[in-house]
């Protein structure tokens, strides 16, 4: 049970991290990666799966 919670709880804290990071990249940056705005949660969602 305590391996379920702490994966869970690196899997929010990864999202969390990668949700920050995006949300302070400028537009040029985002651009770049192919990500707009409106998918930068789709995207760290899918980053902390893949933790």
């Amino acid at each position: 049970m305590f391996d379920k919670l702490r994966d869970r709880f690196a899997r929010w804290l990864a999202y969390r991290q990668t949700l920050a990071s995006l949300r302070q990249a400028p537009d040029s940056t985002l651009a770049d990666a192919g990500i707009s705005r409106e998918e930068i949660r789709e995207h760290a969602r899918h980053a902390s799966l893949r933790r």
